[in-house]
């Protein structure tokens, strides 16, 4: 895939940058809806993840974006070798925070500054609810 010039369009990067990262929180928003395997999860933020990689030079953001779907990604591999189909209670609980890791770092990125954690990012007013997977007897 080609990169998009972008350096001499900063308006034109913001927004593309904006749009990769709403895509983000769509996926994470469908997968916890239950309307998207874990499969796909770990595809879609693989694909997502090098888009934003490809609008923006390597950040601190992008770094921690690619070790939260490392996690996702190591998951899915787990299930996928073992012919498990579905996550211990463990690996569930450990996939809620890293959700919520994702979408914290997700809402940190403002309009202006997307992918810059020092300039005029602002935290999202929007709460993110955690799945309760408590076992029940």
């Amino acid at each position: 895939m080609t990169s998009p010039n972008t350096t001499n369009h900063p308006a034109q990067s913001a927004t593309l940058i904006r749009f990769v990262t709403d895509g983000l929180i769509a996926t994470i928003d469908s997968y916890r809806a239950t309307q998207l395997p874990l499969h796909r999860l770990a595809w879609e933020l693989d694909s997502r993840i090098d888009t934003l990689a490809e609008l923006h030079p390597a950040t601190r953001i992008l770094t921690r974006l690619r070790w939260l779907h490392r996690d996702i990604d190591n998951m899915h591999t787990t299930l996928a070798t073992t012919g498990r189909t579905h996550l211990t209670t463990g690996e569930q609980n450990s996939l809620a925070v890293t959700l919520v890791s994702l979408r914290t770092v997700l809402a940190a990125l403002g309009p202006d500054a997307p992918l810059d954690p020092t300039g005029t990012a602002r935290p999202s007013t929007h709460a993110i609810a955690v799945p309760n997977y408590r076992r029940t007897a």
